[in-house]
Protein backbone atom coordinates (compact mmCIF):
# COMPACT_ATOMS: atom_id res chain seq x y z
CA UNK A 1 0.00 0.00 0.00
CA UNK A 2 1.61 3.29 -0.83
CA UNK A 3 0.96 6.36 0.85
CA UNK A 4 -1.81 7.88 -1.55
CA UNK A 5 -3.84 4.48 -1.25
CA UNK A 6 -3.70 5.32 2.77
CA UNK A 7 -5.07 8.50 1.82
CA UNK A 8 -7.97 7.35 -0.67
CA UNK A 9 -8.90 4.70 1.96
CA UNK A 10 -9.39 6.91 4.93
CA UNK A 11 -11.57 9.53 4.03
CA UNK A 12 -12.58 10.96 7.26
CA UNK A 13 -9.19 11.61 8.17
CA UNK A 14 -8.60 13.84 4.90
CA UNK A 15 -12.42 15.24 4.81
CA UNK A 16 -11.70 16.58 8.65
CA UNK A 17 -8.42 17.60 7.50
CA UNK A 18 -9.34 19.46 4.23
CA UNK A 19 -12.72 20.66 6.12
CA UNK A 20 -9.62 21.74 8.73
CA UNK A 21 -8.06 24.32 6.40
CA UNK A 22 -11.49 25.45 4.83
CA UNK A 23 -12.82 26.93 7.47
CA UNK A 24 -9.60 29.06 8.20
CA UNK A 25 -7.39 26.78 10.33
CA UNK A 26 -4.02 28.55 10.43
CA UNK A 27 -1.92 25.29 9.13
CA UNK A 28 -2.83 21.30 9.27
CA UNK A 29 -0.42 18.73 9.13
CA UNK A 30 -1.60 14.82 9.25
CA UNK A 31 1.77 13.17 10.89
CA UNK A 32 0.84 8.64 9.97
CA UNK A 33 3.03 6.01 11.34
CA UNK A 34 4.24 4.59 8.10
CA UNK A 35 6.64 1.80 6.55
CA UNK A 36 8.51 4.55 4.40
CA UNK A 37 9.33 8.19 4.68
CA UNK A 38 6.95 10.50 2.21
CA UNK A 39 5.07 13.99 1.84
CA UNK A 40 2.26 14.76 0.06
CA UNK A 41 0.20 17.99 0.09
CA UNK A 42 -3.76 17.55 -0.89
CA UNK A 43 -5.85 20.66 -0.59
CA UNK A 44 -3.81 22.69 1.64
CA UNK A 45 -2.95 20.09 4.00
CA UNK A 46 0.27 18.55 4.79
CA UNK A 47 0.30 14.62 4.63
CA UNK A 48 3.75 13.98 6.90
CA UNK A 49 4.33 9.50 6.50
CA UNK A 50 6.96 8.70 8.90
CA UNK A 51 9.63 5.47 9.42
CA UNK A 52 10.80 4.41 12.27
CA UNK A 53 8.39 3.78 15.17
CA UNK A 54 6.74 5.83 17.47
CA UNK A 55 10.02 8.21 18.64
CA UNK A 56 10.31 9.29 14.49
CA UNK A 57 6.16 10.11 14.92
CA UNK A 58 6.77 11.88 18.01
CA UNK A 59 9.24 14.05 16.93
CA UNK A 60 7.60 14.66 13.26
CA UNK A 61 4.69 15.66 15.56
CA UNK A 62 6.52 17.98 18.15
CA UNK A 63 9.03 19.85 15.49
CA UNK A 64 6.62 22.54 14.81
CA UNK A 65 5.48 23.28 17.84
CA UNK A 66 1.88 22.83 16.81
CA UNK A 67 -0.75 24.92 19.68
CA UNK A 68 -2.63 21.93 19.39
CA UNK A 69 -2.23 17.94 18.41
CA UNK A 70 -5.12 15.44 17.50
CA UNK A 71 -4.35 11.90 17.88
CA UNK A 72 -7.19 9.48 16.16
CA UNK A 73 -8.19 6.81 18.39
CA UNK A 74 -8.37 5.89 22.40
CA UNK A 75 -6.58 2.91 21.51
CA UNK A 76 -3.31 4.15 21.37
CA UNK A 77 -2.69 5.17 24.96
CA UNK A 78 0.70 4.30 25.48
CA UNK A 79 1.29 6.53 21.99
CA UNK A 80 -0.33 9.31 23.52
CA UNK A 81 1.73 9.06 26.77
CA UNK A 82 4.99 8.88 24.66
CA UNK A 83 3.76 11.71 22.34
CA UNK A 84 3.03 14.00 25.38
CA UNK A 85 6.64 13.74 26.64
CA UNK A 86 7.58 15.49 22.91
CA UNK A 87 5.61 18.36 23.12
CA UNK A 88 5.68 21.71 24.03
CA UNK A 89 3.90 22.06 27.40
CA UNK A 90 1.54 24.34 26.31
CA UNK A 91 0.55 22.23 23.30
CA UNK A 92 -3.14 20.84 23.75
CA UNK A 93 -3.06 17.04 23.29
CA UNK A 94 -7.03 15.78 22.32
CA UNK A 95 -7.70 12.37 21.66
CA UNK A 96 -11.06 11.76 19.36
CA UNK A 97 -12.95 8.41 19.73
CA UNK A 98 -13.37 6.41 16.29
CA UNK A 99 -15.20 3.25 17.70
CA UNK A 100 -12.16 0.85 18.30
CA UNK A 101 -13.49 0.15 22.08
CA UNK A 102 -17.39 -0.49 22.48
CA UNK A 103 -18.76 -0.03 26.45
CA UNK A 104 -19.30 -4.02 26.29
CA UNK A 105 -15.73 -4.42 25.32
CA UNK A 106 -14.05 -6.62 27.34
CA UNK A 107 -10.89 -4.65 28.55
CA UNK A 108 -13.32 -2.68 30.62
CA UNK A 109 -13.14 -5.83 33.28
CA UNK A 110 -9.15 -6.40 32.68
CA UNK A 111 -7.31 -4.24 35.68
CA UNK A 112 -4.32 -4.83 33.25
CA UNK A 113 -6.17 -3.05 30.37
CA UNK A 114 -7.67 0.01 32.07
CA UNK A 115 -4.28 1.01 34.02
CA UNK A 116 -2.41 0.99 30.93
CA UNK A 117 -5.17 2.94 29.04
CA UNK A 118 -5.42 5.02 32.46
CA UNK A 119 -1.74 5.59 32.26
CA UNK A 120 -2.03 6.81 28.89
CA UNK A 121 -4.71 8.53 28.47
CA UNK A 122 -4.48 10.69 31.34
CA UNK A 123 -2.05 12.51 28.92
CA UNK A 124 -4.81 14.16 26.99
CA UNK A 125 -5.68 17.36 28.19
CA UNK A 126 -9.59 16.19 26.87
CA UNK A 127 -11.85 13.60 24.53
CA UNK A 128 -14.11 14.35 21.48
CA UNK A 129 -16.90 11.70 21.28
CA UNK A 130 -20.12 11.66 18.58
CA UNK A 131 -22.05 12.36 21.87
CA UNK A 132 -21.00 12.71 25.60
CA UNK A 133 -23.22 9.49 26.74
CA UNK A 134 -19.89 7.16 25.03
CA UNK A 135 -17.99 8.70 27.25
CA UNK A 136 -19.60 6.92 30.19
CA UNK A 137 -17.48 3.54 30.40
CA UNK A 138 -14.49 5.16 30.15
CA UNK A 139 -15.38 7.47 33.40
CA UNK A 140 -16.50 4.49 35.12
CA UNK A 141 -13.37 2.97 34.25
CA UNK A 142 -11.47 6.29 35.74
CA UNK A 143 -9.65 5.88 32.48
CA UNK A 144 -10.71 9.18 31.82
CA UNK A 145 -10.82 11.12 34.64
CA UNK A 146 -13.86 13.69 36.01
CA UNK A 147 -11.27 16.51 35.14
CA UNK A 148 -10.51 15.96 31.72
CA UNK A 149 -13.12 17.42 29.63
CA UNK A 150 -15.90 15.79 27.10
CA UNK A 151 -16.40 17.40 23.81
CA UNK A 152 -19.41 15.97 21.26
CA UNK A 153 -18.42 16.59 17.76
CA UNK A 154 -19.79 14.68 15.03
CA UNK A 155 -16.65 11.82 14.19
CA UNK A 156 -16.57 12.75 10.28
CA UNK A 157 -19.61 13.53 7.68
CA UNK A 158 -20.12 12.89 3.98
CA UNK A 159 -18.59 13.49 0.71
CA UNK A 160 -21.38 12.16 -1.27
CA UNK A 161 -23.63 14.86 -3.28
CA UNK A 162 -26.43 15.04 -5.01
CA UNK A 163 -24.83 15.75 -8.47
CA UNK A 164 -22.42 12.44 -7.59
CA UNK A 165 -26.79 10.81 -7.12
CA UNK A 166 -27.23 11.94 -10.33
CA UNK A 167 -24.37 10.44 -12.06
CA UNK A 168 -25.68 7.08 -10.82
CA UNK A 169 -28.92 6.50 -11.23
CA UNK A 170 -30.05 3.01 -10.88
CA UNK A 171 -32.80 2.31 -13.28
CA UNK A 172 -32.13 -1.49 -12.93
CA UNK A 173 -33.39 -1.28 -9.30
CA UNK A 174 -37.20 -0.65 -10.29
CA UNK A 175 -39.82 1.97 -9.73
CA UNK A 176 -39.78 5.07 -7.54
CA UNK A 177 -41.38 5.99 -4.35
CA UNK A 178 -40.55 9.58 -4.51
CA UNK A 179 -39.10 12.41 -6.98
CA UNK A 180 -39.40 10.48 -9.89
CA UNK A 181 -36.31 8.43 -8.98
CA UNK A 182 -35.51 5.13 -10.35
CA UNK A 183 -33.12 3.81 -7.73
CA UNK A 184 -35.94 2.47 -5.23
CA UNK A 185 -39.61 0.81 -5.32
CA UNK A 186 -41.77 1.52 -2.68
CA UNK A 187 -43.67 4.29 -1.56
CA UNK A 188 -42.30 5.15 0.77
CA UNK A 189 -39.41 4.10 -0.16
CA UNK A 190 -37.03 2.06 2.68
CA UNK A 191 -33.32 1.83 3.05
CA UNK A 192 -31.60 0.17 4.83
CA UNK A 193 -27.07 0.68 4.39
CA UNK A 194 -25.54 -1.71 7.18
CA UNK A 195 -24.25 -4.88 8.21
CA UNK A 196 -27.00 -7.93 8.53
CA UNK A 197 -25.50 -8.74 12.35
CA UNK A 198 -26.99 -8.50 16.02
CA UNK A 199 -25.64 -5.38 16.20
CA UNK A 200 -27.55 -3.55 13.28
CA UNK A 201 -30.26 -5.67 14.05
CA UNK A 202 -32.08 -6.63 10.86
CA UNK A 203 -34.40 -8.79 12.33
CA UNK A 204 -36.19 -6.33 14.34
CA UNK A 205 -36.20 -4.00 11.19
CA UNK A 206 -38.14 -6.96 9.07
CA UNK A 207 -40.62 -7.62 12.22
CA UNK A 208 -41.32 -4.11 12.53
CA UNK A 209 -41.77 -3.43 8.61
CA UNK A 210 -43.97 -6.59 8.27
CA UNK A 211 -46.42 -5.46 10.96
CA UNK A 212 -46.28 -1.72 9.26
CA UNK A 213 -47.46 -3.40 5.77
CA UNK A 214 -51.15 -3.50 7.00
CA UNK A 215 -51.31 0.57 7.16
CA UNK A 216 -48.45 0.84 4.19
CA UNK A 217 -49.40 -1.79 1.55
CA UNK A 218 -47.14 -0.47 -1.16
CA UNK A 219 -43.88 0.48 1.28
CA UNK A 220 -40.92 -1.37 -0.06
CA UNK A 221 -37.79 -2.04 1.71
CA UNK A 222 -34.11 -2.27 0.14
CA UNK A 223 -31.54 -3.73 1.98
CA UNK A 224 -27.40 -2.98 0.98
CA UNK A 225 -25.06 -5.01 2.77
CA UNK A 226 -21.39 -6.18 2.28
CA UNK A 227 -20.92 -7.96 6.24
CA UNK A 228 -23.57 -10.51 6.35
CA UNK A 229 -23.34 -12.55 9.27
CA UNK A 230 -27.37 -13.06 9.67
CA UNK A 231 -27.94 -13.34 5.91
CA UNK A 232 -29.39 -17.16 6.65
CA UNK A 233 -31.55 -16.20 9.19
CA UNK A 234 -32.79 -13.08 7.61
CA UNK A 235 -33.13 -15.39 4.08
CA UNK A 236 -35.50 -17.93 6.52
CA UNK A 237 -37.50 -14.63 7.85
CA UNK A 238 -38.36 -13.74 4.38
CA UNK A 239 -39.05 -17.23 3.26
CA UNK A 240 -41.33 -17.76 6.33
CA UNK A 241 -43.40 -14.61 5.39
CA UNK A 242 -43.97 -14.66 1.53
CA UNK A 243 -46.46 -11.15 2.18
CA UNK A 244 -43.03 -9.61 3.60
CA UNK A 245 -40.49 -11.51 0.83
CA UNK A 246 -42.45 -9.62 -1.69
CA UNK A 247 -41.74 -6.30 -0.42
CA UNK A 248 -38.13 -6.81 0.87
CA UNK A 249 -35.10 -6.85 -1.84
CA UNK A 250 -31.91 -7.83 -0.45
CA UNK A 251 -29.61 -5.64 -2.74
CA UNK A 252 -25.98 -7.13 -0.84
CA UNK A 253 -22.92 -5.26 -1.72
CA UNK A 254 -23.36 -1.88 -4.12
CA UNK A 255 -20.74 -0.04 -5.55
CA UNK A 256 -19.99 3.39 -3.21
CA UNK A 257 -20.53 5.14 -6.28
CA UNK A 258 -24.09 3.73 -6.96
CA UNK A 259 -25.29 4.45 -3.19
CA UNK A 260 -26.08 8.18 -4.15
CA UNK A 261 -29.21 7.43 -6.48
CA UNK A 262 -30.31 5.01 -3.23
CA UNK A 263 -30.23 7.87 -0.84
CA UNK A 264 -31.45 10.35 -3.08
CA UNK A 265 -34.63 7.97 -3.93
CA UNK A 266 -35.21 6.82 -0.30
CA UNK A 267 -37.74 8.10 1.61
CA UNK A 268 -36.98 6.69 4.90
CA UNK A 269 -33.52 5.19 5.75
CA UNK A 270 -33.65 2.81 8.58
CA UNK A 271 -31.41 0.89 11.29
CA UNK A 272 -31.57 -0.77 14.53
CA UNK A 273 -28.18 -1.13 15.76
CA UNK A 274 -27.74 -1.12 19.70
CA UNK A 275 -24.34 0.07 19.95
CA UNK A 276 -22.32 2.74 16.88
CA UNK A 277 -19.66 5.42 17.68
CA UNK A 278 -21.20 7.68 15.20
CA UNK A 279 -22.83 6.49 12.17
CA UNK A 280 -21.76 7.06 8.47
CA UNK A 281 -24.63 5.73 6.13
CA UNK A 282 -27.17 7.65 8.59
CA UNK A 283 -25.08 10.61 8.20
CA UNK A 284 -24.62 10.29 3.91
CA UNK A 285 -28.36 9.20 3.93
CA UNK A 286 -29.37 13.10 5.27
CA UNK A 287 -27.10 14.71 3.08
CA UNK A 288 -29.87 13.39 0.93
CA UNK A 289 -32.63 13.91 2.56
CA UNK A 290 -33.69 11.19 3.51
CA UNK A 291 -35.39 10.95 6.71
CA UNK A 292 -33.84 9.07 10.06
CA UNK A 293 -35.86 5.97 11.72
CA UNK A 294 -33.46 4.65 13.61
CA UNK A 295 -32.87 3.18 16.79
CA UNK A 296 -32.37 5.35 20.48
CA UNK A 297 -28.58 4.85 20.97
CA UNK A 298 -26.85 7.73 21.92
CA UNK A 299 -24.77 8.86 19.04
CA UNK A 300 -27.99 8.68 17.18
CA UNK A 301 -29.39 10.94 19.03
CA UNK A 302 -26.54 13.14 18.42
CA UNK A 303 -27.05 12.70 14.39
CA UNK A 304 -30.93 13.38 14.39
CA UNK A 305 -30.79 16.04 17.12
CA UNK A 306 -32.40 14.01 19.38
CA UNK A 307 -34.95 12.80 16.52
CA UNK A 308 -36.28 15.44 15.51
CA UNK A 309 -34.97 14.78 12.10
CA UNK A 310 -36.90 11.65 12.01
CA UNK A 311 -37.79 9.79 14.62
CA UNK A 312 -36.35 7.48 17.01
CA UNK A 313 -37.47 3.80 18.80
CA UNK A 314 -35.95 1.95 21.74
CA UNK A 315 -33.68 -0.68 20.50
CA UNK A 316 -35.30 -3.85 19.74
CA UNK A 317 -38.58 -2.21 20.25
CA UNK A 318 -40.83 -4.26 16.75
CA UNK A 319 -43.81 -2.46 17.67
CA UNK A 320 -42.33 1.07 17.99
CA UNK A 321 -40.69 0.63 15.19
CA UNK A 322 -43.43 0.16 13.23
CA UNK A 323 -45.27 2.62 14.41
CA UNK A 324 -42.91 5.57 13.61
CA UNK A 325 -42.50 4.20 9.74
CA UNK A 326 -46.70 4.30 9.81
CA UNK A 327 -46.53 7.74 11.25
CA UNK A 328 -43.97 8.77 8.97
CA UNK A 329 -45.45 7.23 6.09
CA UNK A 330 -48.40 8.97 6.52
CA UNK A 331 -47.00 11.91 5.70
CA UNK A 332 -45.39 13.83 2.94
CA UNK A 333 -42.12 12.52 3.13
CA UNK A 334 -41.08 14.62 0.23
CA UNK A 335 -42.09 18.14 1.74
CA UNK A 336 -39.94 17.01 5.07
CA UNK A 337 -36.84 16.58 2.68
CA UNK A 338 -35.65 20.57 2.89
CA UNK A 339 -36.02 20.13 7.05
CA UNK A 340 -33.43 16.73 7.04
CA UNK A 341 -31.25 18.42 4.17
CA UNK A 342 -30.82 21.84 6.38
CA UNK A 343 -30.05 19.63 9.43
CA UNK A 344 -27.64 18.01 7.90
CA UNK A 345 -26.31 21.33 6.58
CA UNK A 346 -26.21 22.92 9.77
CA UNK A 347 -24.68 20.29 12.16
CA UNK A 348 -23.36 16.94 10.08
CA UNK A 349 -22.19 18.92 6.77
CA UNK A 350 -17.77 18.80 6.91
CA UNK A 351 -18.30 22.92 7.40
CA UNK A 352 -20.33 22.38 10.40
CA UNK A 353 -17.75 19.62 12.01
CA UNK A 354 -14.95 22.23 11.07
CA UNK A 355 -16.12 25.23 13.07
CA UNK A 356 -17.29 23.12 15.99
CA UNK A 357 -13.50 21.62 15.98
CA UNK A 358 -12.13 24.60 15.47
CA UNK A 359 -13.86 26.07 18.42
CA UNK A 360 -13.21 22.93 20.88
CA UNK A 361 -9.41 23.60 19.87
CA UNK A 362 -9.19 26.71 20.99
CA UNK A 363 -11.15 25.86 24.37
CA UNK A 364 -8.44 23.35 24.63
CA UNK A 365 -5.70 25.30 23.80
CA UNK A 366 -6.79 28.51 26.59
CA UNK A 367 -7.30 25.25 29.28
CA UNK A 368 -3.88 23.75 28.37
CA UNK A 369 -2.16 27.32 28.59
CA UNK A 370 -4.19 28.23 32.06
CA UNK A 371 -2.75 24.63 33.49
CA UNK A 372 1.00 25.79 31.88
CA UNK A 373 1.15 28.92 33.87
CA UNK A 374 -0.02 27.21 37.13
CA UNK A 375 2.43 24.78 37.48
Amino acid sequence: MTAGDVLARYGALTGWARALVQAGADAVTVVQDFHAGEILRRSGVEYRFVAGGPGAVARAVAGPRPTVVHVNGLVFPLRVRHLRGYLPPDTALLVQDHGGVRDDHPGFRSWAWRARHRFGLRAADGFLFTARALAAPWRRARIIGEGRPIYEVVEASSDLSTASAEASEAPELGGSASGGQAALPGRPALLWVGALDANKDPLTILDGFERALARLPDAFLSMVFVDDPLLPEVRRRLAASPRLAGHVRLLGRVDHARLPALYKAADLFVLGSRQEAAGFALIEAQGFGATPVVSDIAPFRALTDDGRAGRLFPVGDVAAFARAIEELGATDLRARRPQVLAHFDHHLSWPAIARRALAIYDEAKDRRRSEARRR
